[in-house]
C-alpha cells in the first residue's frame, strides 16, 4: 500500500514539474534594454542612444551575426515615418559571432544629432528612438529591440538690433542711416529660410501711425526661396538709408518718425517677428 502511495505522490510531482521543466529549457536566455539619456532635448544637444544584453543564464551564449553589423538604432516622428538609420551608408565586415559569459552584459553606444538620413535637421517634434539587436542565438525568441521616447525643442537664439545713426535731423542732413542686425546668441547654427532674395525691410512711420517710406518700395527681387546658416556667435548686418522723403519722393514735414528695420527669415524655435525700431525727429529748421 506503501509503495502504490509514493509511487502515486511520484506521479503527482513529475506532472507538476516537467511544465516548469520545459519552460526553463526553452527560457531565451538573453534580454535586451535600450535607453536614451534623457527625455527632453534642446536643438544642438545629441541623444546617447544605449544598447545593452544581458546573458541571464548559467551558460555562456553565443550568437551569430549576417555581417559585421551586430545592432542598429532607428528614429522615427511621430506618424512613423523613419527618419534616421544608424547604418545608413555604413559598410560591415563579413559574418561573425561573440560570446557572452554568464551573467555578462555587452553594452553599445551611438549619437544621433536630430539629423535625417541625408543630413537635413529634423524638425522639432516628438519621435520614438529604437535600439535594434540583430544577433541570432539558441534560445531566442520574440523581437530583441527597445524604444523610448523623447522631444526636441528649439529655443529662439536670434537676437535683432536696430539703429540709426543719429536721433535728429535737421534742415541740411540728406539721408539717414539705418543698420539692423542679427546675431545667433546660441551655441548651434540655425538655418534660416527666406523666401524671396530679400532678406530685411526698413520702414518710416509718422507719429499718427502711417507707413510714409519703405525700403523696399519699388525694388524687385528674385522669388525663389533659398536658405543659409548663421553659426554660433555669428551676426548678419543690413544696412539702409532713407533719405527723408515719403515714398512719392518728397521731403517729410517736421515731426516724430518711427523708423523700423525688419528681418524677413523664418527658422527653427522662432518667436515673433525679429527686428527693431528707434524714434527720430525730422526739423524744418537747422
Amino acid at each position: 500500500m506503501r509503495t502504490k502511495l509514493s509511487f502515486a505522490l511520484m506521479l503527482a510531482l513529475l506532472s507538476v514539474l516537467t511544465p516548469a521543466l520545459s519552460e526553463a529549457q526553452f527560457l531565451d536566455p538573453l534580454t535586451v534594454q535600450f535607453t536614451a539619456d534623457k527625455s527632453d532635448y534642446t536643438r544642438g544637444e545629441q541623444v546617447l542612444l544605449t544598447l545593452q544584453v544581458t546573458n541571464r543564464s548559467a551558460l555562456p551564449v553565443t550568437f551569430s551575426f549576417s555581417n559585421g553589423q551586430r545592432y542598429d538604432f532607428t528614429a522615427r516622428d511621430a506618424s512613423g515615418n523613419a527618419l534616421w538609420t544608424w547604418s545608413t551608408g555604413r559598410t560591415f565586415d563579413t559574418a561573425s559571432q561573440q560570446t557572452i559569459p554568464a551573467g555578462a552584459t555587452v553594452t553599445w553606444q551611438e549619437t544621433w544629432s536630430f539629423s535625417a538620413d541625408d543630413g537635413r535637421p529634423v524638425l522639432d517634434g516628438a519621435y520614438t528612438v529604437t535600439g535594434i539587436f540583430l544577433g541570432n542565438y539558441l534560445g531566442r525568441s520574440g523581437s530583441k529591440q527597445g524604444e523610448a521616447a523623447i522631444t526636441l525643442t528649439t529655443p529662439d537664439t536670434l537676437q535683432a538690433t536696430f539703429s540709426t545713426d543719429k536721433s535728429s535731423y535737421g534742415l541740411f542732413d540728406s539721408a539717414a542711416a539705418l543698420t539692423l542686425t542679427v546675431t545667433n546668441t546660441g551655441t548651434f547654427p540655425v538655418t534660416v529660410l527666406f523666401n524671396s532674395a530679400q532678406t530685411h525691410d526698413f520702414s518710416v512711420g509718422n507719429s499718427s501711425g502711417t507707413v510714409v517710406w519703405t525700403w523696399s518700395n519699388g525694388k524687385t527681387f528674385d522669388p525663389t526661396p533659398w536658405e543659409q546658416v548663421l553659426a554660433p556667435g555669428e551676426s548678419w548686418q543690413f544696412k539702409g538709408t532713407w533719405s527723408l522723403n515719403n515714398n512719392n519722393g518728397v521731403r517729410v514735414p517736421a515731426g516724430t518718425y518711427t523708423v523700423k528695420g525688419s528681418f524677413l527669415g523664418s527658422y527653427y524655435g522662432q518667436v515673433g517677428t525679429k527686428g527693431g525700431e528707434a524714434q527720430v525727429q525730422v526739423r524744418g529748421l537747422l
